[in-house]
């Protein structure tokens, strides 16, 4: 079984933008998903929580894929969809 702590590698992205996610069980949804080609821990997801007051303005907060979960089901996702590096995401 592999570490909590080490997030799936090879540029694979689990969480689109848009999806609805738990981030370390707070609500909310993928504003990005940023490729880092040059970091061991190649994709990350930016996360505007739904707790944030300033919705025209929200922090983005970081996030890897093992802080996440579907917000509906309260599982991880396994289906993933490899993006070339530095390819951005539409």
């Amino acid at each position: 079984m592999a570490k909590k702590s080490v997030p799936p590698l090879d540029n694979i992205v689990y969480y689109p933008r848009g999806t609805r996610v738990l981030w370390n069980g707070e609500p909310g949804v993928v504003h990005d998903v940023v490729i880092k080609p040059f970091d061991k821990y190649e994709v990350g997801y930016d996360i505007m929580l739904d707790s944030q007051t300033r919705k025209n303005e929200p922090e983005i907060d970081n996030a890897s894929y093992h802080q996440l979960v579907f917000e509906d089901t309260g599982e991880k996702s396994a289906d993933g969809e490899y993006v070339e590096p530095l390819k951005k995401l539409e």
